[in-house]
């Protein structure tokens, strides 16, 4: 093939969630002697944009030598929204005025492959109608809470429309696929490919840049990952209290932006009204995660509800000692007692014994973190995942030119 395939990433907006990371990591490892890739922003920019650290995110892009273009720049909307239009409405006209002007923008860029990310599946998939260009549509949560069991109808009708279903965890392919009989050839499950985590700190100028203690005795216990309800912090904070109560050394570093300030601050009235607000850290940080990395001796995956965690990847590169839950995809990573410790959803008891097992015992520690590090080496490196989206890819056009 003389020319190179074109393939356009849609995104809402690009913020912190996970999939902004594996979509990172495919652009940077991808072979761009057969691959041009774009990322492309469908929804108009916001207000609480710089807020929620989406500014600091493109950065992160910029950074890497990934171009993020925005959909408004590129194909201004012809139609103004009108004042008064409620917004619900708004925002369910708004998906067919994105995908005409999706459609259109693939049409001039000769895109070969829409890559719709999440949100943007629907959008993504009705522009690929319009366009005449096949569409993998990837979703990791099909309902949009953990507590909720019902898919949301532009997610069905996301999965109904896209020619390929991409998702990073097994246990998610097969929901995807009761929802879909008849076409369930058409979900894959590819796993995450994340690379090792970088930085320019030692460990103790990176416990002073989020301000832990500098004494060497401190075991530092640490989540990443968005401040949200699902990824269980309240957990984690109440699993930190019986901790710190046994063990006075231990400092806890959470780590994430979030959507949702009250949130954010409800974790730090937690935090007071436990008494161990002065050992535990809640912040957003826009540098390199390796910098948080470096603060961290345990990480613990306080999830309630999750597929397949980019950050228990990265824990998982750097030989981290982890305690993570068993949700979703975690137990297709994580193999008890092999490559971490796993423990119950939501059980701020059973969490705090395993991540105190792992204070008290620096062999199991270490031998956790050395059978995490073979298993990224074998799984998660990202030309693995990179090389396996290529060939979906390289298929797709494939299949359209038969």
């Amino acid at each position: 093939m003389s020319q190179r395939i074109k393939i356009v990433s849609v995104f809402h907006e690009i913020g912190w969630a996970g999939d902004e990371s594996r979509t990172l990591s495919m652009s940077r490892t991808m072979d761009h002697e057969r691959f041009e890739h774009m990322v492309l922003t469908i929804l108009d920019p916001s207000a609480e944009a710089e807020s929620y650290g989406f500014n600091d995110r493109e950065k992160q892009y910029a950074d890497m030598g990934v171009q993020v273009r925005d959909l408004s720049k590129e194909i201004p909307e012809r139609i103004p929204r009108l004042r008064g239009l409620p917004g619900k409405l708004y925002a369910k006209t708004g998906v067919l005025r994105r995908a005409k002007r999706l459609a259109r923008f693939v049409r001039q860029w000769g895109a070969d492959v829409i890559d719709a990310r999440t949100a943007a599946g629907l959008v993504g998939v009705l522009a690929g109608k319009m366009a005449g260009t096949p569409t993998a549509v990837t979703f990791y949560h099909g309902p949009l809470h953990c507590r909720e069991t019902s898919w949301p109808w532009t997610t069905r009708l996301a999965l109904r429309l896209a020619d390929r279903v991409l998702t990073d965890s097994e246990v998610r392919a097969k929901q995807f696929r009761a929802q879909l009989p008849g076409s369930e050839h058409k979900v894959f499950a590819i796993p995450n490919g994340i690379p090792e985590p970088q930085s320019a700190y030692h460990p103790e100028e990176a416990r002073k840049l989020f301000g832990l203690p500098e004494d060497p005795r401190v075991r530092v216990i640490g989540q990443i990952g968005r401040l949200i309800e699902s990824k269980g912090q309240t957990v984690l904070l109440r699993a930190a209290k019986k901790i710190i109560d046994q063990d006075p050394h231990a400092a806890f570093l959470i780590v994430g932006y979030t959507y949702d300030q009250h949130y954010r601050e409800g974790l730090n009235r937690l935090a007071q009204e436990l008494g161990i607000a002065n050992r535990v850290r809640i912040v957003s940080y826009p540098g390199p995660i390796g910098d948080v990395w470096k603060a961290i001796d345990i990480h613990a995956h306080a999830s309630l509800f999750d597929s397949q965690p980019i950050s228990v990847i990265e824990g998982m590169s750097l030989g981290k000692p982890a305690v993570v839950t068993s949700v979703g995809g975690v137990p297709e990573m994580v193999e008890h007692g092999h490559t971490g410790l796993i423990v119950p959803p939501g059980d701020a008891n059973a969490l705090s014994v395993s991540i105190l097992e792992l204070l008290k015992n620096q062999d199991l520690a270490r031998r956790l973190g050395q059978g995490a590090r073979e298993r990224y080496e074998q799984r998660h490196r990202p030309e693995m995942m990179t090389r396996a989206l290529e060939e979906l890819f390289l298929g797709m056009v494939n299949r359209l030119k038969a």
